[in-house]
């Protein structure tokens, strides 16, 4: 019986994944001759998985081919940095390159060991958990003494991390990058004001990186040259210079930027006694289930090389059949979390077309939750989970 449910659990878990990330795709390609995903890839061990070349490419087709897309990588140009270790270039780093990466228009790769393969970039730093601040002080250093005029938002993820450019240049859009701003997934320890998780990505507007670089790392009191973890100590040199860490929900309170996991955001596996609670406490609730997380989510976390493909293929080739995407009929602009008021700045107000249609976007989707609800919900009580993974 234990065996039955439990099959039956992760059947489920793999639809919601797949429904999930239907919404949160931006763009679909017209030619549906390429949709087909080497399923032994997913399988693949970590002695198959060393086989794949570092220019393997999974996608034969150009990934900005819509308009709209087109236009947003050109008007919205973001660098990606990637936190990485010489031990992981093979591992982890080139299933970046080969995926979510290349949607980058600027992409790096950081270490201490130079690898042309990837490339990498070799920073005078020490490998370690421990010495992750000092690393991404010399990365952040070089990309402003060399590619400042290439970008105008500046993205730094690790090599587990995976990123949709595509939702993170429409969030982007409504922010100027000559404002002080920072984003990301914000914490509460530590810090007053917050700090940006750095697992599932953060970003820093040009004008936050020029007064990190030119100010801050001036200054050992406004950012330490010592202390760790790197993205609490960005957090406070954030603070100190006077940056903003904003917001990044959805008008529903949703993540955009999810901190663990996405199988257990989604089903109801974030207990209050796990680290994201105990140690660093997330500034805003966490939502569970379905409503964890935004349609137009941008950053995830903790992915294996497998993840990686098996994540790309399910955002940007699974399409399905008579299901239409609501957001391409209304160019609106993201709206602002539910606590935010409207008229304030940063987010412009919606217009009546656009609240309109939010309306009824919600109203469908409550009716769906609440249907589910009823019919579904003894499958998804964390006692089930909790035997399930015994």
């Amino acid at each position: 019986m234990k065996r039955i449910l439990r099959y039956s659990l992760e059947f489920l878990v793999s639809f919601f994944i797949v429904q999930f990330f239907h919404c949160a795709k931006w763009f679909s390609p017209s030619d549906q001759s390429n949709v087909i995903l080497n399923r032994t890839l997913i399988k693949l061990d970590r002695s198959e998985q060393s086989n794949l070349s570092f220019n393997t490419v999974m996608e034969p087709y150009d990934t900005i081919r819509d308009d709209l897309a087109r236009e947003m990588f050109t008007k919205i140009r973001v660098l990606c940095w990637i936190m990485t270790a010489p031990r992981n270039h093979w591992k982890k780093a080139r299933h970046v390159k080969n995926t979510w990466g290349k949607r980058c228009n600027k992409l790096i790769f950081i270490s201490t060991e130079t690898d042309n393969r990837l490339p990498t970039v070799k920073i005078a730093a020490v490998e370690g958990y421990d010495n992750l601040w000092g690393k991404t002080r010399e990365a952040f250093r070089y990309i402003w003494e060399h590619y400042r005029e290439e970008a105008d938002w500046f993205l730094k993820a690790d090599d587990d991390s995976f990123v949709i450019l595509e939702n993170l240049r429409y969030y982007l859009s409504i922010f100027n990058t000559s404002d002080p701003l920072y984003f990301g997934h914000k914490f509460k320890a530590y810090i007053k004001s917050g700090y940006m998780q750095g697992g599932s990505g953060y970003v820093l507007s040009k004008e936050a990186l020029r007064r990190f670089v030119e100010i801050g790392l001036q200054n050992p009191t406004i950012c330490s040259a010592t202390e760790w973890p790197e993205d609490v100590e960005i957090g406070r040199c954030m603070e100190n210079l006077k940056c903003k860490g904003m917001d990044t929900r959805d008008s529903y309170g949703r993540d955009r930027f999810l901190p663990v996991s996405l199988p257990i955001h989604l089903t109801l596996g974030i207990a209050e006694d796990t680290w994201l609670w105990d140690m660093h406490p997330s500034y805003y609730p966490i939502q569970r289930g379905f409503d964890c997380c935004s349609d137009t989510a941008i950053g995830f976390h903790q992915l294996t090389p497998s993840d990686m493909y098996l994540y790309d293929y399910l955002i940007y080739r699974v399409n399905p059949y008579g299901v239409k995407d609501v957001r391409s009929d209304i160019q609106t602009r993201p709206h602002p979390p539910p606590d935010v008021k409207l008229q304030e700045p940063p987010f412009p107000g919606p217009s009546a077309a656009d609240l309109i249609w939010l309306k009824e976007l919600k109203n469908r989707e409550r009716s769906e939750l609440d249907r589910f609800g009823q019919t579904e919900s003894e499958n998804y009580s964390d006692e089930n989970f909790q035997d399930n993974d015994k």
